[in-house]
């Protein structure tokens, strides 16, 4: 309970039996005894003059804020997912512009979408790695796949348009194909993995099916999922050759 209660309360009594404006007197001798809020005063500490001379007067406090609704939080949440996601835009583009692959990149609401067009699988098993997509389908368009990811606590779409043709094209050109994570693997040549190492298959599989991977003159075998997750992407050693000599020329 307001501890002034009981005095304003005494005060208001006294006042009510005299006449004239006595509302007006009432607030008056409210106010001149301290026992009202002004919200424009200075919330700090306050001396009143007494017989007794100048005493401090508890500070006024202001009221505590409301508490937002369920509602007014979601909206606040969602104006701060949309701009995260804005900002993000302008880091990509600054990041990414120059890569050939890369078409544009754009704001959907809390979600950026980043545009592709792939011509060589190898560069598609790069941006996997960069950006670290872990899941992509078909969209509604059969020219057009969707991979998912993240970029901090953003939400992030990656358009690789003309994907499912370059992964036909390498699939009818492997001699013994084989499909993991959205890339075709050749497993009939070496691949090199991002330290250099080079991986080949023996014509062994895991009990789940996935092919086992050795490096010349070692007898430790991992999955072709290992190598990958590990030390991917892992490129065939003709196009790391291929790579290696247009490199030289230019």
């Amino acid at each position: 309970m307001n501890k002034n209660l009981p005095a304003a309360t005494a005060l208001i009594r006294e006042l009510l039996a005299g006449d004239g404006d006595v509302a007006s007197s009432i607030g008056h001798a409210l106010d001149g005894a301290g026992l009202l809020v002004d919200p424009e005063r200075t919330f700090g500490t306050v001396l009143r003059r007494t017989p007794q001379g100048w005493v401090p007067v508890a500070p006024a406090t202001q009221p505590a804020p409301p508490e937002p609704t369920e509602l007014e939080q979601e909206a606040s949440d969602w104006n701060a997912a949309c701009q995260r996601a804005a900002q993000l835009v302008d880091v990509v583009r600054a990041t990414y512009a120059a890569e050939p692959d890369f078409v544009g990149v754009r704001a959907d609401k809390d979600t950026v979408v980043i545009t592709l067009q792939i011509t060589e699988l190898s560069r598609w098993a790069g941006w996997m790695s960069t950006l670290g997509i872990v899941e992509h389908q078909l969209t509604g368009l059969d020219y057009v796949v969707c991979g998912r990811t993240a970029i901090g606590d953003v939400p992030v779409s990656v358009l690789a348009y003309d994907l499912p043709e370059v992964q036909l094209v390498a699939q009818a050109k492997a001699r013994r194909p084989y499909r993991h994570g959205g890339l075709v693997y050749d497993l009939a040549v070496g691949h090199k993995d991002i330290t250099g190492d080079t991986w080949f298959f023996h014509g062994d599989y895991s009990a789940e099916g996935m092919p086992l991977l050795s490096q010349d003159g070692r007898p430790e075998r991992c999955t072709l999922a290992a190598v990958v997750d590990m030390l991917g992407p892992i490129l065939p050693v003709r196009e790391s050759v291929a790579a290696a000599q247009g490199g030289e020329r230019g």
